[in-house]
């Protein structure tokens, strides 16, 4: 039997706004800014004033008396001003449960109109979307008008149920997010009877590597275009600030940052896309990529040198963009009815994949060699075996199956293997 489950998917387009268009957004824009930091600041002076803290039924209530002496706020639509002073309400949520889990809290802090990039519809009243042609659609927006967009979506907007729509300004360009609640419906059973298992070690040379012993190369298209971004880091801080010289820098900055985030993301889609229609068990490693990334100021021998190591490897784990990539295989991989196991990483690169012995090795050495059984293969290849093995296992496929197909001793396994599947 299919099995049915709903869910809900981000698609985002791309909007062509002409010149009267695009004025009356950046006004909109304005306008939601204000409102923003309007709410911030109640708060604040009720507080210090007199102790009081203001809620956000509180402030939506008084939207209506707002608008009254604001009357330009009220084609931007009552639901749209609500999400505004939503906004708000998390920001103070989530402070105060940074000050609860003992995290830098950071107070919510006013915006400027550059920093104010977006304004939310959170539900389906005040606008539309209507599919003009192949690959091109319509958004209608109650009090706006009619907007061009453009995008591939994975997932059709006849077949779902639009829910929110953000309508965002990024580097002079205008785009639209669409979330829409779909339902998708997978053949779990029959995919997990014909699809393959893959393990899959990721790194900053080999991009992915799979336990079939096939390695797909990262593309670095930040360190492509390292040498024009440095070139024009250069030419912005040369200019004056304030002036319009410097404004145009700094978004020549930006279009470039912007064009390596969207070759990653194509390249990322892609490669997801491919893996998650190969195979039905997919295995990775449960990375903490924010501390693999953090910092090693302070906490070396040599600052000078170690530091600037350490960033040139932040930098290729930023490039490499494991997080995004994963998160693509996920979602993927669960629309198509397959399955994705997070396995710990417990040292993975350490462990002999065909005898399960521990083999130390440094992050110079790229090639694994057993003295133990002599299998010599590729290190990330043999990190993505024991990550397969891992994975089988917290699937809740037989040990004894799993350990018999990758042909590990009995005396190995019970002493490295044993209680794998009980790791979150």
């Amino acid at each position: 039997m299919p099995e049915s489950s709903e869910k809900t998917r981000n698609i985002k387009f791309r909007l062509y706004p002409n010149r009267g268009q695009a004025q009356t957004l950046v006004g909109w824009l304005g306008l939601h800014c204000e409102l923003y930091n309007a709410a911030l600041q109640e708060r604040r002076d009720a507080w210090k004033k007199s102790k009081v803290s203001v809620g956000y039924i509180d402030q939506q209530n008084s939207l209506p008396e707002v608008k009254e002496y604001r009357p330009e706020l009220v084609p931007l639509g009552s639901h749209a001003l609500q999400e505004t002073v939503r906004r708000v309400d998390r920001a103070f949520k989530a402070f105060f449960r940074r000050i609860k889990s003992g995290d830098k809290p950071g107070h919510p802090r006013f915006k400027s109109s550059k920093r104010f990039d977006s304004f939310t519809y959170p539900d389906p009243a005040g606008w539309k979307v209507r599919k003009n042609k192949k690959r091109s659609f319509k958004l209608s927006i109650k009090n706006f008008g009619v907007l061009d967009m453009r995008g591939c979506p994975r997932v059709e907007l006849e077949n779902g149920e639009p829910r929110t729509l953000t309508v965002c300004r990024k580097n002079r360009k205008w785009f639209a997010t669409i979330t829409v609640r779909h339902e998708f419906t997978a053949l779990a059973r029959a995919r997990a009877e014909e699809g393959r298992d893959v393990g899959l070690d990721a790194g900053c040379l080999a991009l992915v590597a799979t336990s079939d012993g096939e390695r797909i190369d990262n593309p670095k298209y930040l360190s492509q275009s390292l040498a024009r971004l440095r070139k024009a880091q250069r030419e912005l801080s040369r200019k004056q600030k304030g002036s319009r010289n410097r404004e145009r820098a700094r978004q020549g900055v930006a279009r470039l940052h912007e064009k390596v985030a969207n070759q990653r993301k194509d390249f990322h889609h892609k490669l997801s896309a491919k893996i998650a229609a190969k195979y039905s068990l997919i295995a990775i490693e449960d990375l903490n990529l924010r501390n693999l990334s953090r910092s090693a100021r302070g906490t070396v021998e040599e600052p000078g040198k170690n530091v600037r190591q350490k960033s040139g490897l932040n930098r290729s784990l930023m490039d490499a963009g494991i997080g995004q990539l994963y998160s693509m295989i996920a979602y993927k991989a669960e629309e198509a009815g397959g399955r994705l196991e997070a396995v710990p990483s417990w040292g993975t690169s350490q462990r002999c994949s065909e005898c399960g012995e521990h083999v130390a090795k440094t992050l110079s050495e790229r090639v694994h060699e057993c003295p133990h059984c002599g299998y010599v293969e590729d290190r990330d290849v043999n990190a993505a075996r024991n990550i397969l093995i891992l994975g089988q296992t917290q699937a809740g496929r037989e040990p004894a199956e799993v350990w018999k197909e990758s042909k590990i001793p009995c005396e190995a396994r019970n002493r490295h293997y044993t209680g794998a599947s009980t790791h979150g």
